[in-house]
């Protein structure tokens, strides 16, 4: 095509000048060498985008204003003196409703009365006014306040979180029923009873005045939040595909929280007495690893691994150490006044970095409450979710929930005073006697039949068959389950697990169980003796359940089975499939008029909704 005064002819000409200066300045380079630099680069910048992608908010006014503070001193002043100012705004703002300042940050040696927790809640509740309730608030709660749907509210949290004092519960969850963690200048007494929390934990592990942390609705939550702030930090450093090196006896959040965030879970073998091997520690740490995590007792095998000396690697090779103490984390502050022996496993211990603690377990507070504490401030901001350019405000989470039940909070502070320092320590003194006693039955009456695994640290026994016996051990379980005993069953090896709680350490409650496993051996080595009994088939445990489901070996097809059978609502196997009224209510649950009016929450009447 002749290109003499067309328009691609300025085109040609450009191109052709790039040829030729390319051709000029690269003459000296051979073929060899000019594709490795073209690969090199490519490489390059590959790697580039992925550091500025994994950077999460970089932008290169940012850059310039890092880097501009590090230089000039003037700017660097300007920003502290205004980083104070914002501060001490904020201070105005969270803490202008609290006229006292006076805040718990310990346990108190002795746990308060009733009276006085109710009072102080009450107190704490009049620092602000319930605006939803006049209708002056917008978005933060949406609550109907009727008497008769109060009271119900009352009734069913006292039978569901069963508290031993009642009377607490009755009085202080409807303070804070409808309570919203997320707006603290709307409700002050929720954010100052979470901090209060949070800095009786801090100190109970001896975290120091630096340490922080946050509340939170379940160890799960508890372990997501760790694995994002660790994952966080790595990314920081330059580390791309973060490892957390994690026992296989260890809480199954950390699976959880790899699955979601994308962390490698290096699962690693147990010992022979069931605790955490150190040198398979050592040998699975790399450039990658960046958490460790140990189990104060694991939730498992009730083993306790060696902190002291893992931390020491920890320390060693500069990486994190966390300890995960959802079950001894009140237990093993006091097991020293209780004459135990009681191995460091907090802040004391100079590599541990953070530490988990499920408060609705040996704290004895209601079901979904738990706590992170960190060592440095820096853990929690790497935790924290934040979004400054959302239309709606600057957007700032630490935790994965942004509205969170006041009533919770309420309650889980309400249960911390109430018991104070003396009256964990006398639980903590009942469990770990129980604990002991059933160990010691199992080693000395069923010596050659039962065996524990691994030696139990806390409250957790674990135990299993002896290979000469024959007896399957899930076999056990499940007659034990006949007898009205729900324990757990576990796997890899097949054993069972008793949890001791308050319940246990009653009216005989461990001798009747130890007579019970003599029952329950005797008819199965009987019905083994019997050839005309069926054989115990394989099977498999499930999480949540006290007996086992035969072993198909399809076991991959159990998530979508449990799931499907854990919501569905089938229709009763009558004549008329219908089972809900034309109101949508259930047949079987409508009353009539005068059994709703002999019906009474504390002595008064329940009173039909109004008509419209």
């Amino acid at each position: 095509m002749d290109i003499d005064g067309s328009p691609y002819r300025v085109v040609v000409h450009t191109v052709d000048k790039w040829r030729i200066y390319f051709n000029h300045n690269f003459d000296h380079l051979e073929p060899w060498q000019i594709v490795l630099y073209t690969i090199s680069w490519t490489l390059f910048i590959q790697w580039m985008r992925k550091i500025f992608k994994y950077e999460e908010g970089f932008t290169f006014n940012k850059a310039v204003n890092d880097l501009l503070l590090n230089i000039l001193p003037f700017m660097r002043k300007k920003y502290d003196e205004n980083k104070d100012t914002l501060l001490k705004k904020l201070d105005e703002k969270m803490l202008k409703f609290d006229q006292r300042k006076e805040f718990y940050k310990f346990l108190p040696d002795r746990g308060l009365l009733p009276s006085d927790i109710i009072g102080e809640a009450a107190d704490y509740r009049s620092m602000s006014d319930l605006l939803f309730e006049r209708g002056r608030m917008s978005g933060s709660s949406f609550a109907d306040t009727e008497d008769n749907l109060m009271n119900l509210m009352k009734e069913v949290n006292i039978s569901l979180f069963s508290f031993k004092n009642t009377v607490i519960s009755f009085q202080v969850f409807p303070l804070f029923c409808y309570s919203n963690a997320a707006f603290p200048d709307i409700f002050p007494a929720i954010r100052k009873m979470e901090a209060e929390i949070v800095r009786m934990m801090c100190s109970l592990y001896h975290g120091g005045p630096k340490s922080c942390g946050t509340f939170t609705t379940s160890d799960s939550e508890s372990i997501l939040l760790v694995c994002n702030a660790y994952r966080n930090r790595a990314y920081k450093a330059g580390i791309r595909k973060p490892e957390i090196i994690v026992a296989e006896n260890a809480n199954i959040g950390y699976w959880e929280a790899g699955k979601i965030l994308g962390i490698r879970v290096v699962k690693l073998p147990l010992t022979r007495v069931y605790e955490a091997d150190i040198g398979a520690i050592k040998r699975a740490i790399n450039r990658e690893t960046c958490l460790i995590v140990v189990s104060t007792p694991s939730p498992v095998t009730g083993t306790m691994d060696p902190i002291e000396e893992i931390s020491q690697l920890a320390v060693h090779y500069g990486v994190p150490l966390h300890v995960d103490a959802s079950w001894g984390g009140f237990l093993l502050p006091f097991m020293e006044q209780c004459d135990f022996p009681a191995l460091p496993f907090d802040f004391r211990v100079s590599g541990v970095t953070s530490l988990t603690v499920d408060l609705d377990k040996y704290a004895y507070c209601p079901n979904g409450s738990s706590v992170v504490v960190y060592r440095d401030p820096e853990l929690l901001e790497f935790q924290c979710s934040s979004e400054t350019d959302w239309p709606g405000g600057v957007y700032i989470s630490p935790t994965l929930t942004d509205n969170r039940s006041g009533a919770l909070i309420a309650l889980t502070w309400s249960t911390l005073l109430y018991h104070g320092r003396h009256g964990y320590v006398e639980k903590t003194q009942l469990i770990l006697d129980a604990t002991q006693f059933l160990a010691q039955c199992i080693r000395k009456e069923f010596d050659g039949i039962l065996q524990l695994l691994g030696e139990p640290s806390a409250s957790i026994i674990a135990f299993t068959t002896t290979s000469h016996t024959k007896i399957p051990p899930h076999w056990l379980g499940d007659e034990l389950n006949e007898l009205g005993w729900n324990l757990s069953l576990l796997q890899y090896p097949e054993a069972l697990r008793v949890c001791i709680s308050l319940n246990q350490t009653k009216d005989n409650i461990i001798q009747e169980f130890i007579e019970d496993i003599k029952k329950c051996i005797k008819k199965i080595q009987d019905a083994m003796a019997d050839p005309d009994t069926k054989a115990w088939e394989a099977t498999t445990p499930l999480y949540g359940f006290s007996s086992p489901l035969p072993d198909y070996n399809i076991s991959f097809l159990l998530p979508k089975l449990v799931l499907s059978t854990y919501y569905s609502t089938p229709a009763a196997q009558v004549r008329s499939m219908r089972t809900l009224s034309i109101e949508g209510r259930k047949l079987s649950q409508m009353i009539s008029a005068s059994r709703l009016a002999s019906f009474s929450f504390h002595n008064q009447p329940l009173k039909p909704p109004k008509e419209e």
